[in-house]
C-alpha cells in the first residue's frame, strides 16, 4: 500500500509541476479546487517574495509559510521536507543569511527541476535540493536547526518513520515548525484508501490528536497545533479534493478537514565548559571567525583586531561563541554576546556571561550593564533589570560599541 501511495503521489506533484497547475491539474492540495494563491498560502507571504522568479508563487502547492513560523535566524541551518518548486527553501536561505544554509528534499524529478532553476533565477548561493524521500533523510544526525515542510507529511504513509528522521537530522535545541492538513476527528475508512484523495492530502492526513501523539513518540517537546483554516467540503469542487466520497460521506466530515501549524522542539544538550569546550581570551587568529560570528547575528563587528582583549571566546575546534566586555572604575560593559546556531540553547551563552561577569567581579565592579534590542527577556532572566541612559556611567556611553546600538536598544544594569 505505501508504495502505490507513494508512486501516487509523485505522478500527481509531477503532473502538478509540469502543468504549471496545482495537484495534478484540478485541485490543490489544500485548495479544495481553488488556484494555489488562493488558499491558505495566498496573502500568507506578502512583500517577502519579491524578487524571486515571477511563477514561484504560482507553483506553491502548500498550505501556509512555514518560514515565517520557523521564525528563522541568521546562520542557520533549515531543511524543508517535500520542497516542491522551492518557494520556502529560497525565502528561508534569505532569511537565515550567507552564514546559514536551506536545504530542499523532494522526490520528483520535476520538481527537483524546476527547484534547481528558480534557484539559478534567485541568484542564492546558500541552497542546495536534494533528491530522497521524507521517511529516509539523506542528510547525517544532527545536521540542521530547523525542519519546514509546507503540506507535504501527511501525504506519507509512515508518518512515524518521518517523525524519527526528523528528530534525527535536528540537533539537540532543534525545532519542527510544519504546516500540514489535519482532521478534528477520524475520516471514513472509504475515504482513507482512496488513493487520489491521498494524493489530494486528505486520506493521508492525522487527527490533531494522532499528530500530537506520534510527534511525543518521536521524542518531541512543547508540542502545538494551530489551526488556521477550515476547509468547506460541500461545494460543487469538493468532489475534486475527495474523489469517490458520497454527499454523505463529505457532509458528515465537512468542517473537520482543517490546514494547522505545527511546531514542536527536541530536547538542548547542556554542554559543559571544560568538557565540550573551553572558554578563554581571543587570540588573533580568532578575528575572522569572530567578526564572522557577530555579522551573523546582526552585531556590530567593531573593532575587534584592534580590542582583542576585550573579548573571550568559546573555543570548541572553532569560534562557537564570543563576548566583549569594557571596564570603568567601578563598572563593566557587556557587549557583543554572540553563540553559533550549533551551540545555541546547550548552556554555552550562559557560561560565557558567567566568566565575563565573574571577571567584571574579580576586577573591582559593582555594577555591570550592556546594552540590547532583541535579548531583553533572556537578560531579565539573567538578573539584569532595565534603566535610564542616563544612569548609564558617561565612559559606556561614549564608548563607539554603544554608539553603534540603534537608539531603541535597552539599557540594563545587573548589580554584581
Amino acid at each position: 500500500m505505501s508504495d502505490d501511495i507513494r508512486e501516487q503521489v509523485r505522478r500527481k506533484y509531477a503532473q502538478a509541476i509540469t502543468a504549471k497547475t496545482e495537484c495534478g491539474g484540478s485541485a490543490g492540495c489544500c485548495g479544495a479546487g481553488s488556484k494555489a494563491t488562493e488558499a491558505i498560502t495566498g496573502g500568507l507571504y506578502g512583500a517577502e517574495i519579491e524578487g524571486l522568479p515571477e511563477n514561484l508563487l504560482a507553483t506553491s502547492l502548500g498550505c501556509g509559510n512555514p518560514t515565517a513560523l520557523g521564525n528563522l535566524h541568521a546562520g542557520e541551518t533549515v531543511l524543508d521536507l517535500g520542497s516542491g518548486a522551492g518557494l520556502d527553501v529560497l525565502l528561508s536561505a534569505r532569511r537565515v543569511g550567507p552564514s546559514g544554509k536551506a536545504f530542499g528534499l523532494d522526490m520528483t524529478d520535476e520538481m527537483l527541476a524546476a527547484a534547481n532553476a528558480n534557484k539559478a533565477k534567485s541568484g542564492l548561493t546558500n541552497v542546495g535540493f536534494l533528491k530522497g524521500h521524507i521517511e529516509d533523510i539523506p542528510l547525517p544526525a544532527a545536521a540542521v536547526d530547523v525542519v519546514i515542510s509546507n503540506c507535504v507529511i501527511n501525504l506519507s504513509a509512515d508518518k512515524d518513520q518521518v517523525f524519527r528522521e526528523i528528530f534525527r537530522v535536528l540537533r539537540p535545541g532543534g525545532r519542527i515548525a510544519v504546516s500540514d492538513i489535519v482532521t478534528t476527528k477520524p475520516l471514513p475508512a472509504g475515504i482513507r484508501k482512496n488513493l487520489l484523495a491521498w494524493a489530494g492530502c486528505v486520506a493521508g492526513a492525522l487527527t490533531d490528536e494522532e499528530y500530537k501523539a506520534k510527534l511525543a513518540k518521536a521524542g518531541f517537546q512543547d508540542i502545538e497545533i494551530v489551526v488556521t483554516r477550515v476547509y468547506d467540503l460541500t461545494g460543487p469542487t469538493a468532489a475534486k479534493t475527495v474523489p469517490g466520497a458520497s454527499p454523505g460521506e463529505l457532509a458528515a466530515i465537512n468542517g473537520s478537514v482543517v490546514s494547522a501549524f505545527i511546531r514542536a522542539k527536541k530536547a538542548a544538550s547542556p554542554l559543559a565548559p571544560g568538557r565540550d569546550y573551553a572558554i578563554r581570551p581571543a587570540r588573533p587568529e580568532d578575528v575572522p571567525a569572530i567578526e564572522a560570528l557577530l555579522a551573523a547575528c546582526g552585531l556590530a563587528a567593531m573593532a575587534v583586531a584592534a580590542g582583542l582583549e576585550r573579548f573571550l571566546v568559546v573555543d570548541r575546534g572553532g569560534v562557537a561563541g564570543v563576548v566583549g566586555s569594557e571596564y570603568t572604575p567601578g563598572a563593566a560593559l557587556i557587549r557583543s554576546l554572540a553563540v553559533a546556531p550549533a551551540v545555541r540553547k546547550a548552556g554555552v551563552a550562559a557560561a560565557l556571561m558567567d566568566e565575563v561577569l565573574a571577571r567584571a567581579r574579580a576586577a573591582g565592579g559593582s555594577a555591570a550593564y550592556l546594552f540590547t534590542d532583541t535579548a531583553a527577556g533572556y537578560f531579565a532572566r539573567r538578573g539584569f533589570v532595565p534603566v535610564e541612559r542616563a544612569e548609564v556611567p558617561a565612559a559606556f556611553l561614549a564608548s563607539p560599541a554603544v554608539s553603534a546600538c540603534c537608539s531603541s536598544a535597552v539599557a540594563m544594569r545587573q548589580a554584581l
